[in-house]
């Protein structure tokens, strides 16, 4: 039966293009101008930096640092702490694809994979601070209340999600042998592989953009075109949600759920960076349901001691330095982390030299 459903559907899809070649067209020459302009300068250099972080072994520094963090709140080795870093602060679908990286290397069991896939793969402040904050709403203050909500939510989902399984057996990871690699081994492999979660993502956001927008274009009513839209699409959704005519409180809250929940484009996108490695994608759906039901919770919350007025929708702010604001929060955090780094490689050669120094003796 569920072969029948599956058969359907696809022909159905087909059938819609075929039957609407030049919005077919449009909409796949729109998305992959998305692609080239922003999916690819924003996401292709933190997959290789997330490769390199997995593959240089420096996530079991991490995990030695974090693990009096991780482990308590969290219930996942310290390790992971890569894979929320860098959801936090490059956003859809970073964290999800250093987590499964994190997992092929054998840092993290399958079990914390997958509580790992429930909580860290967010949005970035990129998109909510200024695509968001100031693009759609004219207000750098809404885009830090949403970005603020956004990661309180993934911190509770991850606390909620740390009973998840914590009775079975820890399981076991894909790769246990771990070996020093060679520098050039190292960004070989992970300039090979996210070039493949590269183009695996761009080609999910063409193909699903393109069906959305047909099937959308079925929909007669504005308010579930709008629904079915915000479900589909996060940047879609959101734009969708603002140009209503609902109130400027609703439609934030309505915006911040829509982050959480990401899209099924999003999940599309974890779905194809997860697949072949064993892994249940349901707590990953849970908690992004989750997400997006604590966001409009907290938002709510927020709205109650700081008001919206008129006065939070001024003109003055530009989207450029909305996003200047964005990039230093994001060049601070990845500053912190190659300190962190390098303090931490410094270490480890002056360790290994103390210790051949001592074999030598």
């Amino acid at each position: 039966m569920r072969g029948f459903v599956k058969y359907y559907i696809f022909t159905f899809i087909t059938l819609l293009i075929l039957i609407h070649p030049q919005h077919t067209v449009e909409y796949a020459r729109g998305a992959m101008t998305m692609c080239a302009d922003v999916l690819c300068p924003s996401l292709f250099p933190f997959f290789v930096c997330s490769g390199l972080l997995v593959y240089s072994g420096f996530c079991e520094v991490l995990s030695k640092i974090f693990r009096p963090v991780m482990r308590p709140l969290f219930n996942v080795s310290g390790s992971g702490a890569a894979a929320f870093v860098l959801g936090i602060i490059s956003g859809y679908p970073i964290g999800a694809e250093t987590a499964c990286r994190l997992y092929e290397n054998g840092s993290v069991t399958k079990n914390e994979c997958e509580r790992l896939l429930a909580f860290c793969n967010n949005s970035g402040p990129l998109f909510i601070l200024g695509s968001v904050g100031v693009a759609v709403y004219h207000s750098p203050k809404i885009g830090a209340m949403l970005y603020f909500v956004h990661i309180l939510a993934a911190f509770t989902v991850g606390i909620i999600f740390r009973f998840y399984r914590k009775g079975e057996s820890v399981g076991e990871p894909l790769y246990t042998q771990r070996t020093e690699t060679a520098l050039a081994d190292m960004f070989s492999k992970a300039l090979s592989g996210s070039v493949t979660s590269i183009l695996t993502v761009c080609g999910a956001v063409v193909f699903f953009s393109v069906v959305a927008n047909l099937i959308a274009d079925l929909i007669p009513d504005r308010t579930w075109r709008t629904v079915f839209v915000a479900l589909s699409e996060l940047t879609s959704g959101i734009k969708g949600i603002s140009d209503s005519e609902l109130s400027q409180g609703m439609k934030v809250i309505l915006s911040a759920a829509t982050a959480g929940f990401a899209g099924a484009c999003v999940h599309l996108q974890v779905m194809s960076v997860a697949h072949g490695k064993r892994l249940s994608l349901r707590p990953y759906i849970i908690g992004k349901v989750c997400h997006a039901m604590l966001s409009a919770l907290y938002m709510s919350i927020l709205l109650r001691f700081f008001p919206l007025t008129k006065t939070v929708f001024a003109s003055g702010s530009t989207l450029s330095g909305a996003f200047f604001a964005a990039s230093v929060f994001t060049c601070g955090c990845a500053a912190v982390l190659a300190v962190v780094s390098a303090v931490v490689m410094l270490c480890q050669l002056h360790k290994k030299s103390k210790t051949s120094t001592a074999a030598d003796c």
